[in-house]
């Protein structure tokens, strides 16, 4: 994707924030579309919608549609299938291989530099997708980059990093937070340097069948402290962008419980609400799991991730207020280090935290409406 567009995008992002007096917050993000609608007018014609046949990740009502909305797809459309192309392309290189990679190597993609080749036309098609998802706010495009970005973690039990957070970004975006963090728990339990190897992660991935979720899976993980699950974990050593993801989850349980609370206080404020005062406990503990959701444990969390983020990259959250001296920088000489993990996450990341109502707030009261900060 040209950097343009990936700046505009940011700026566009700043625009994504909740708006109030909409409807009460219950943890997921109101734009994603579990529907297919028009590209170009949003509407759900009963006749159907024509899918764009290029890409795939486009409906409309009719050509008329699709012809208006071409310049907006345009990018988006060329790039998804050209890679999937490339995609194809090299696949068939390694099916015609003597060395059976697909039969043979699995988990171990990463090792050889035809698989090498393969694993980067694989990550291009996941990075395209997820512009397409963020374009279209379509749940099913997104779950189509989460199958092939899962298909990265399945053929290389050692993707780099930036595909590991992709894919637990793409979770969220997918309102699958438990999954995020069981994900991101695996990998800080994943111990290289230690008594499991490389070949030894490799050798657990053999049978694993592609599409199947392989990670250790625990119903209701988003509630956990993380660092209290995983307490030999320095948090120094934990990638700014895995942060990121747990301060999307754990803002997300905080905002639904203060917007469950007002909707309670709301109801026993009317006339009819007054007769049942003596019954608001239970009314809460009928809307709010307390064995679940301990509210000071959740909102210390938050104030520990965001100490924690600014710690290890001081660019990161102040950014997400101000992007453009980021932005102006990316676009005329590129980033390094932490500049470039910053914009790795604002790009792909952060839209899901800054539509989480009471975030723009708690992060302003912290640095401020239009923060400085030193590239």
């Amino acid at each position: 994707m040209k950097d343009a567009t990936m700046c505009n995008f940011i700026r566009a992002m700043r625009n994504c924030s909740v708006v109030e007096g909409g409807p009460s917050y219950e943890g997921k993000d109101l734009r994603l579309q579990t529907v297919p609608w028009c590209a170009a007018c949003h509407s759900r014609p009963t006749k159907g919608l024509l899918c764009c046949a290029s890409c795939r990740t486009a409906w409309y009502c009719n050509s008329t549609c699709q012809k208006a909305h071409y310049k907006s797809h345009k990018e988006i459309c060329v790039t998804v299938a050209r890679n999937l192309n490339i995609l194809d392309e090299q696949a068939e290189l390694l099916r015609n291989a003597e060395e059976a990679y697909f039969e043979t190597q699995i988990g171990a993609f990463g090792r050889y530099h035809p698989t090498l080749i393969y694993m980067g036309a694989l990550k291009d098609v996941v990075k395209s997708l997820v512009r397409a998802a963020q374009a279209s706010e379509m749940q099913c495009v997104w779950e189509r980059a989460f199958d092939y970005t899962l298909e990265l973690q399945r053929l290389d039990v050692l993707a780099p990093l930036d595909s590991q957070a992709l894919t637990a970004f793409i979770l969220l975006n997918l309102h699958r937070d438990d999954d995020a963090f069981d994900f991101i728990r695996s990998w800080m339990q994943t111990d290289l340097t230690g008594h499991e190897t490389a070949r030894e992660l490799a050798m657990r991935h053999d049978g694993i069948q592609k599409g199947e979720w392989f990670f250790p899976r625990e119903k209701n993980s988003r509630y956990l402290n993380m660092f209290e699950v995983c307490p030999n974990v320095d948090y120094r050593s934990v990638p700014v962008a895995f942060l990121v993801v747990l301060l999307v989850i754990k803002c997300r349980l905080v905002a639904a419980y203060d917007a469950t609370c007002k909707s309670i206080d709301l109801a026993l404020a009317t006339t009819d609400g007054q007769r049942i005062q003596e019954v608001k406990e239970l009314v809460t503990d009928m809307l709010i799991n307390k064995k679940l959701m301990n509210i000071v444990s959740q909102r210390k969390q938050v104030v520990w991730l965001v100490n924690a983020i600014h710690g290890n990259n001081a660019i990161m959250l102040p950014a997400i207020l101000n992007p453009e001296p980021l932005l102006e920088k990316y676009s005329r000489e590129g980033t390094q280090d932490q500049a470039a993990e910053a914009f790795f996450t604002l790009f792909y990341g952060v839209p899901c935290l800054i539509r989480i109502p009471g975030v723009e707030a708690m992060l302003e009261q912290r640095f401020g409406k239009k923060p400085f900060y030193t590239l």
